[in-house]
């Protein structure tokens, strides 16, 4: 790992500075960010649905039940086309399931910290993990609607933002060689 990290020294510094400024961008400009997200997905599904509907239909004689397949495509086409048209709902239910994806995470790191107990001498620490994921859960899930617009853009933000940071420190901890001057 120590090789392979002196050897892309340059790289990992470039790569985390590229991550930090696009996270900060998101952070800047969650709504935007969101509701590209939105829009992406809702593309995804129509696209998807698209090629399933093309598949069920020349693999018609292969597949038992295609007309199945063939109304489950048109379900995702007609769903990805109301998203699209209707991109805040799109965005409610995103955001709706990051606040529950908190809740099970919270739920988890907790059930995991009590575990730990007697193994590990920082139990408490996924105790406090698990209150600051039912901290973030109820923020997200209690600012609905209106948490929609931005809680996703901005969380991707934060991601991308500690990534950059995580991916700069491994080149300064690295030991690594000034990159070369122009």
């Amino acid at each position: 790992m120590a090789d392979m990290v002196k050897r892309f020294c340059n790289t990992f510094l470039v790569e985390g500075i590229f991550i930090l400024i696009v996270g900060m961008l998101l952070i800047v400009l969650p709504q935007v960010t969101t509701l590209a997200l939105s829009l992406m997905i809702s593309v995804a599904l129509i696209l998807a649905g698209i090629y399933k509907l093309i598949s069920s239909v020349i693999r018609r004689d292969e597949i038992e039940k295609s007309w199945l397949s063939a109304i489950i495509a048109i379900l995702m086409i007609g769903t990805g086309a109301y998203l699209t048209v209707r991109p805040l709902f799109n965005l409610f239910l995103i955001t709706l399931g990051v606040g529950i994806y908190f809740v099970l995470e919270g739920i988890n790191s907790m059930i995991i910290a009590f575990e730990s107990k007697g193994v590990l001498k920082h139990w408490w620490v996924g105790i406090l993990a698990g209150l600051a994921q039912f901290a973030l859960a109820f923020l997200i899930l209690f600012g609905l609607p209106g948490s929609a617009l931005f809680t996703i853009g901005l969380l991707l933000g934060i991601s991308m933002l500690l990534s950059g940071i995580a991916l700069i420190s491994v080149y300064t901890g690295a030991g690594c060689p000034r990159m070369v001057e122009a």
